[in-house]
């Protein structure tokens, strides 16, 4: 039974990946998925083996723990289709006096990558909506004047099934790493070292990361607005 901790901002199509890659070459391993909140102590189920992997994305993951990277992906914004900058662009001015959606803070030690950049420029956005999980905020989306900000793959995904535009964020932030981390006890460990394949190699190949393994001469310029 393979235990991963990780919060619900990876598109599905990822975790419909690796599942099906671990039916097809171990059809008789369990997965748990534990989701991560700020009152849970994932670098304690680590060292003591409730978890053997999390993927995170925070700034600065802790340094005693094991990691390699998973994914890089550009941070945007996605607004319903109907919003009034659909179709074109968001301004600092527009994105500093809107109104946003912002999941809750899965780490009490860490602020996210947008927070933190914002923090850094002495600048502040008003959470109008507090969601509890990544998921649902896309589906709050339609028909208001709300903006979230997530990743790319996060944004087109959503965007493909529900009435949203997705648009390039008025700030330069910093692209998304999201990466796994696990214990030092587990670094030699043969089955452990082949989850932490199986993710990356999931990483690497899933449709849903598609455009962000193209080269940068030859990816689709980022559309305002998706069906």
């Amino acid at each position: 039974c393979f235990r991963v901790g990780t919060p619900d901002y990876l598109a599905p199509p990822l975790m419909a990946s690796l599942v099906s890659y671990l039916r097809l070459t171990a059809p008789k391993a369990r997965l748990l998925l534990q989701p991560l909140g700020h009152d849970y102590d994932y670098e304690t189920a680590l060292g003591n083996g409730e978890l053997d992997v999390v993927i995170g994305n925070w700034p600065q993951p802790p340094e005693h723990l094991r990691m390699t990277i998973l994914l890089e992906d550009e941070v945007v914004c996605l607004v319903s289709r109907n919003h009034p900058r659909a179709g074109s662009h968001l301004t600092v001015t527009d994105y500093l006096n809107g109104s946003h959606i912002v999941p809750l803070n899965y780490s009490v030690m860490q602020r996210g990558v947008v927070e933190s950049h914002l923090a850094a420029l002495r600048l502040h956005r008003e959470a109008t909506v507090t969601v509890p999980y990544f998921s649902l905020a896309p589906s709050l989306l339609p028909g208001t004047d709300l903006i979230f900000t997530t990743s790319r793959h996060f944004a087109e995904h959503y965007a493909r099934q529900l009435p949203l535009a997705v648009l390039a964020a008025p700030f330069d932030f910093p692209a998304m790493r999201f990466y796994q981390l696990w214990h030092s006890r587990t670094q030699q460990s043969q089955s452990h070292a082949w989850l932490r394949s199986l993710l990356s190699a999931v990483a690497r190949t899933a449709a849903a990361t598609q455009d962000l393994r193209q080269p940068k001469s030859t990816r689709p310029k980022p559309k305002k607005l998706l069906n």
